[in-house]
């Protein structure tokens, strides 16, 4: 193999390897996903619709949702004792971040905890992080 071309795929992969995600954006996306989650979000219709974009998306086992549908869902609920754990972003665009994560639903009924895989994109839009797109993957 030529030299050269090892030496520049390596620099590529090295590239690829090295991207560093700001702590302060990782940071905040964790924060605004447990906000999403919180009892007081749930509760205002208003506060819903202002962290998500208009043509939001969500994606469960159950198929795809709009924004609409979602808070129609949620809206006035409690959504349990919420946590996430190998919470990561990985910035795919200045102004675009991918978030992943699991999250443990304690529901306070005794029950078992909910455990999925999540993923979240968020859009800096006007000044503001919004959600964009959500996918759900409960686990057992």
């Amino acid at each position: 193999m030529h030299r050269g071309h090892a030496t520049n795929a390596s620099k590529s992969r090295e590239r690829y390897d090295s991207v560093v995600v700001a702590s302060e954006l990782v940071e905040l996306l964790r924060r605004l996903e447990a906000e999403m989650v919180s009892p007081e979000i749930w509760q205002s219709r208003e506060e819903l619709e202002a962290r998500m974009t208009p043509d939001f998306i969500e994606v469960g086992s159950g198929g795809a949702i709009n924004r609409e549908e979602l808070i129609g869902i949620i809206h006035g609920t409690d959504p349990g004792s919420w946590r996430a754990e190998d919470f990561s972003v990985r910035e795919l665009a200045q102004t675009v971040a991918l978030a992943t994560y699991r999250s443990v639903i304690d529901r306070g009924d005794g029950g078992p905890s909910l455990v999925a895989l999540r993923s979240s994109i968020w859009v800096l839009k006007d000044g503001a992080w919004k959600m964009t797109f959500h996918q759900i993957a409960r686990l057992g």
